[in-house]
C-alpha cells in the first residue's frame, strides 16, 4: 500500500491518467480531518479541473488513543455512490434559492485506500466557521434540513441499502465507543442511560444514516450546500443524525454570546424542514418516535462534545462546558417527547 502526500500525488495522478503529465497538477494538503489525508489536487489542462483525495489513516489525529479499520474509505467510497444516486433522483431546494449535493466520485483505488472525488468551487465556506463568527441564516438551515431528510427519506426501508450497510462496525469505533461508551466511563452513573441509548440505537434502524453530519462537513459555496465526509454511513437510526447534528448548534447558541435567540431559530428552522419532508415517508407514530429517540441522542452527544475523546476544540470555558453537560444531562436522564421543550430546556442551564 502506498502512502500519498501532497508532493507525491501529482505521480500517482499521472500514472492513473487522471492527468497527462505530473507536471501539470499542483496539490496541496487540506487541514481539518482528523480521521484521513485529505488532499486538493488541480490540474491545468485546457479544462481546468479539481478534485479532493481521500486516504485512511489507521489512527485518528485526536489526543487520546482511537484506531480504526483503514476498511472505512471503502465505506466512505460505497456510501457516497448511494448518496450521489439520491441526489441525482431527487433535486434538493431550499429557502433563497439554495440546492443541496454530494461530491460525485471521480475514481476508486481499493488496494491503497484511496479515493477521488469532485472538489467544492474554490470560492466556498465551511458553515462552521461561518456559525463561529455569528452568521445565523436561516435559509442554509432550512437547506440543510431538507438535505438530511432527503438521505432519510430516500432510503427509508430500502431492502438493498439495508443489506449493503448492515455492518455497523465503523459506526461503533467512530461513535458508539468514542462518545457514549467513553462518557459512561467516565461518568459510572451514566451506564444505565448510555446502554438504553445503544440499545435504542440497535432496535430502530431504518434508513441510510451519515453519521457525521454536522456544520464542519457543509460547505456553503455560492447557492449550493454541499455535504462531505461519509465513512461512518451505515444502515442504522436517524436520530443519530439528528443529535449529532443540532448538538453543535445547542453549544454555539451557549458560546456565542448574545446569539441564543439567532441559534434557536436554526434549530427551530431545520427541524420544521427536516419533519415536513420526512412526513411524506413515514407515519406519526414513527416520526414521534423519531423526535423522542433524537433528544435522548442530543443529550449522549452534548455530553461526548465536553468529556468523549473528540471534544469540541473550542470549548475551554469550564463555566460553558458545565452547562452544556447540564443540558445533556437533563436529555439523557430526563427523556422529552417533543422538541418545543428545548428552548425551556436549554435556557435553565443557561440561567444557573
Amino acid at each position: 500500500m502506498i502512502t500519498l502526500e501532497a508532493d507525491s500525488v501529482a505521480e500517482y495522478l499521472s500514472r492513473r491518467g487522471w492527468s497527462p503529465s505530473a507536471d501539470l497538477v499542483r496539490a496541496q494538503k487540506l487541514t481539518g480531518g482528523v480521521s484521513n489525508r485529505v488532499i486538493l489536487a488541480e490540474c491545468d489542462q485546457a479544462s481546468p479541473r479539481r478534485i479532493v483525495i481521500k486516504q485512511a489513516r489507521p489512527q485518528l489525529e485526536v489526543e487520546q488513543l482511537w484506531e480504526c479499520s483503514i476498511d472505512r474509505v471503502i465505506r466512505e467510497m460505497e456510501v457516497l455512490e448511494v448518496c450521489d444516486r439520491i441526489f441525482s433522483d431527487n433535486v434538493v431546494h431550499g429557502a433563497s434559492g439554495f440546492t443541496a449535493a454530494v461530491p460525485k466520485p471521480v475514481f476508486f483505488d481499493r488496494e491503497n485506500y484511496v479515493y477521488a472525488m469532485t472538489a467544492a468551487p474554490a470560492e466556498h465556506e465551511v458553515w462552521k466557521a461561518m456559525l463561529l463568527r455569528g452568521q445565523s441564516d436561516v435559509s442554509i438551515a432550512e437547506t440543510c434540513g431538507e438535505l438530511l431528510a432527503t438521505i432519510h427519506a430516500g432510503s427509508w426501508r430500502c431492502e438493498e441499502t439495508a443489506a449493503a450497510f448492515d455492518d455497523v462496525q465503523f459506526f461503533d469505533d467512530l461513535r458508539l465507543d468514542p462518545y457514549y461508551r467513553q462518557i459512561a466511563r467516565v461518568h459510572e452513573e451514566l451506564a444505565e442511560p448510555i446502554n438504553s441509548l445503544i440499545s435504542g440505537i440497535n432496535i430502530n434502524r431504518c434508513c441510510l444514516v451519515h453519521g457525521d453530519f454536522s456544520p464542519k462537513n457543509l460547505l456553503v459555496a455560492g447557492d449550493q450546500i454541499i455535504l462531505l465526509d461519509f465513512e461512518v454511513g451505515h444502515y442504522g437510526d436517524p436520530a443519530f443524525d439528528l443529535g449529532f447534528f443540532l448538538t453543535h448548534l445547542v453549544i454555539k447558541s451557549i458560546f456565542i454570546e448574545g446569539k441564543y435567540q439567532d441559534y434557536l431559530a436554526l434549530i427551530q428552522v431545520f427541524l420544521t424542514t427536516y419533519w415536513n419532508r420526512m412526513t411524506k415517508s413515514i407515519s406519526m407514530d414513527q416520526l414521534a418516535g423519531l423526535q423522542r429517540r433524537a433528544l435522548v441522542n442530543l443529550g449522549g452527544c452534548l455530553i461526548a462534545r465536553v468529556d468523549g475523546k473528540s471534544p469540541v476544540e473550542y470549548l475551554d470555558d469550564p463555566v460553558t462546558k458545565d452547562r452544556v453537560r447540564a443540558i445533556g444531562w437533563n436529555l439523557l436522564n430526563e427523556p422529552h417527547e417533543c422538541w418545543e421543550d428545548l428552548p425551556e430546556t436549554i435556557m435553565n442551564r443557561i440561567d444557573h
